[in-house]
């Protein structure tokens, strides 16, 4: 009974951690798919006349 409850154990912390892992690279290649949708920014400086 104690072993089933062990393995029962083990395999539930085994599969949190497996999906927390994949849901953390996941939401990494989100980040830098949006990144890379995202334009430069464009700069515009205005001298003045002399």
């Amino acid at each position: 009974m104690l072993e089933k409850l062990l393995l029962a154990i083990t395999i539930t912390f085994s599969l949190n951690l497996f999906l927390q892992v994949r849901v953390l690279e996941e939401s990494n290649r989100g980040a830098d798919l949006h990144q890379l949708q995202q334009p430069a920014p464009t700069i515009l400086v205005r001298l003045p006349q002399k």
